[in-house]
């Protein structure tokens, strides 16, 4: 140890990446439209009451190949960076997700993928948030905080904005809060 009173020694490190992209979604929302949602029906996703795809793997649909090229360029500037990646990761299965009102996504992780992420097609301010999860065990009940921050918070909220993808580690557990609006959402989920 140094001359120093104290050390601070960052253990671990977890980010989530954002990027505002050009991306037609007339485009995607037009082949979503097209899809019969009564007979493509996916048992056992994270929606509560809305609509889930079936996974989509190469070739994806064309009017997302635009949108995979976008995201696999941003995780080559910021990921391959940070994490030190050797050799290629990119989009390896996709799907959408289509919240109706008071429609939700259940508390989910993403393994055996090393990472999730999320393109926002549609939306509104209210018509649901992503919640990341902490999954440390903190005994938060015996400790009054002045507030909350990046040590003691069990879970980060975030408003998805249209337009933007979100990545972050399949590990974390994630959920989407009710959709509060009159209008539908649809996300692109994929896994990395």
């Amino acid at each position: 140890m140094s001359t120093k009173k104290h050390e601070q020694i960052t253990l671990f490190k977890t980010n989530l990446y954002g990027k505002k992209l050009e991306i037609d979604n007339k485009k995607i929302i037009k082949y979503i439209n097209k899809i019969d949602r009564e007979t493509v029906i996916v048992p056992n996703q994270s929606n509560y009451g809305g609509w889930h795809s079936h996974f989509y793997f190469e070739p994806f649909p064309s009017c997302v190949e635009q949108l995979n090229l976008q995201i696999n360029s941003f995780m080559k500037e910021t990921i391959f960076k940070d994490f030190d990646v050797r050799g290629d990761l990119c989009v390896h299965n996709s799907w959408f997700l289509i919240n109706n009102k008071n429609n939700f996504n259940k508390p989910r992780k993403r393994p055996p993928y090393t990472f999730t992420g999320v393109y926002v097609v549609k939306g509104s301010s209210n018509s649901g948030d992503i919640i990341f999860n902490n999954q440390a065990e903190m005994n938060n009940y015996a400790v009054d905080y002045k507030n909350f921050n990046e040590y003691n918070s069990k879970e980060f909220t975030l408003k998805l904005d249209v337009g933007c993808v979100y990545i972050w580690p399949a590990w974390i557990e994630t959920l989407v809060t009710p959709n509060l609006s009159n209008s539908e959402k649809i996300l692109y989920g994929f896994n990395i």
